[in-house]
């Protein structure tokens, strides 16, 4: 049986991977970054520029597990930027990092899409992530039924996209984006189907990777990012002089979280004995962080 100081010790380790992760979210779901993420990613805005999509067809400013949302109770009201927790009587509850609606300029008039973002660092949690995120289109899907539309209106059935943003992948899958979507194959003879009608979910996996590489600019944008082990200072230089984005004093506080909570979570696992306490204690010391030393510059 675990002692009290154990327990409080995992409690405030708990607290602080949350902590990171809600910074981490609250960078992503920025709507200038969301933009780039989604040209970058998604086919259906490859045409569209980052300043039209930002302002044009992102819906309202996505929150960070503010909205809990109970699916067994219908609910009129249409799916609006928001993040929220999915809950059930039945199947428990599940937590989407960054769930928001956007317009979309390949399909009618007013149609919107319905898009959820994931910051994932474990790779193998002990299931295949391409499964979770098979769970989590088909709740996207299912919990349409009373907000979207009613009865056997179909029609209105949304699309749903689940983007994956995996921090640390495997070696052979660093610095890949792959895109997994419905497809036809005929069996017998030929007939055409409107993909607009039949791809309704789309699972996106970015998996990002310790060395640089500029074929894609939104690799190299989320990895600078999303790394806890680079300075505020460090982000802003590269995503000013680098991207054109202008860093918000929300954004390098955030950024800020980062790098103390990881710095922190570093620590204690490395107190733990865990593995992956000592290599991230060693990629702080390759940045020239000190035990102890603030993390804010």
């Amino acid at each position: 049986m675990k002692t009290q100081t154990t327990v409080a010790s995992d409690l405030d380790t708990w607290q602080e991977e949350r902590k990171l992760d809600e910074a981490c979210c609250r960078l992503v779901a920025n709507k200038v970054i969301l933009a780039r993420l989604l040209h970058s990613v998604v086919q259906e805005y490859k045409d569209c520029s980052v300043t039209d999509l930002e302002r044009f067809y992102l819906e309202g400013e996505p929150s960070i597990m503010a909205t809990a949302v109970d699916q067994d109770i219908p609910d009129p009201g249409r799916i609006k930027g928001e993040t929220t927790v999915d809950k059930s009587l039945s199947e428990g509850t599940i937590t989407y990092d960054i769930l928001f609606s956007a317009y979309s300029p390949k399909r009618k008039k007013n149609s919107q899409v319905i898009i959820n973002v994931e910051n994932q660092v474990q790779w193998n949690p002990g299931y295949s992530l391409l499964q979770r995120a098979a769970f989590y289109y088909g709740r996207m899907l299912s919990r349409q039924k009373g907000t979207v539309f009613t009865g056997s209106d179909y029609g209105k059935l949304q699309k749903v996209y689940t983007i994956w943003i995996c921090l640390e992948p495997p070696k052979l899958k660093q610095n890949t984006i792959t895109v997994f979507s419905m497809e036809p194959k005929q069996l017998v003879g030929t007939a055409e189907y409107d993909k607009i009608k039949y791809d309704m979910a789309t699972v996106i996996l970015v998996c990002l990777g310790e060395e640089e590489r500029r074929e894609s600019d939104i690799l190299r944008l989320l990895q600078i990012l999303l790394s806890p082990e680079i300075r505020p200072g460090q982000k802003k230089q590269v995503l000013e002089q680098e991207y054109g984005i202008p860093m918000t004093v929300e954004m390098e506080r955030e950024a800020e979280n980062m790098c103390n909570y990881g710095r922190s979570l570093a620590v204690k696992y490395e107190e733990k004995g865990f593995e992956r306490g000592r290599s991230l204690a060693r990629k702080y010391e390759e940045k020239g962080f000190e035990r102890g030393r603030s993390l804010a510059r």
